[in-house]
């Protein structure tokens, strides 16, 4: 069978990603592979202003904007982590209607490339669908330095989406 990473960060990109992922596994009867590595360094409007952000419980989005609004600067762990599951949740209810096999790696902290390259590695996933985040603003349309590093590196099929 047939695994398809999927590195999920609730940003238009990595939701496109998906899509195309779903589409993929429909295609060639695939499991999905969800995989979120913590957003380090974001601040809370940050992730309020995430697409995916409407798939945050009311506690969460409260303590967000509280601490967007206060200005405190990077979101901690705690908060990261409970974004993240939401983040993870709001990816499976989005393919997992369509009947596909979804699964969940665990919740990551670190180098998103270094990351992502262990769990494809750990999964023996045979492809890696991910956004390209941000190659749309650049004059040279080069990848994000994420997908470039991952691109170059892994030994599997990678596909990028803007």
């Amino acid at each position: 069978m047939h695994k398809i990473l999927i590195p999920v960060d609730g940003s238009n990109h990595s939701l496109k990603a998906l899509q195309i992922a779903a589409d993929l596994g429909l295609k060639y009867s695939a499991k999905l592979l969800l995989l979120h590595v913590l957003a380090k360094g974001k601040d809370a409007g940050d992730l309020l202003g995430l697409p995916a952000s409407d798939a945050f419980d009311k506690d969460l989005r409260l303590l967000l904007e509280k601490a967007d609004a206060k200005g405190l600067g990077e979101a901690p762990t705690t908060v990261l982590e409970r974004a993240g599951e939401a983040i993870l949740n709001h990816a499976k209810g989005r393919v997992e209607r369509l009947g596909l096999e979804v699964g969940f790696l665990p919740i990551v902290s670190g180098d998103p490339a270094h990351c992502i390259l262990k769990a494809q590695k750990e999964t023996k996933a045979s492809t890696i669908v991910m956004g390209a985040r941000g190659v749309a603003f650049q004059p040279d349309g080069s990848f994000g330095s994420v997908s470039q590093k991952v691109f170059q590196s892994a030994p599997c099929t990678c596909l990028s989406v803007k």
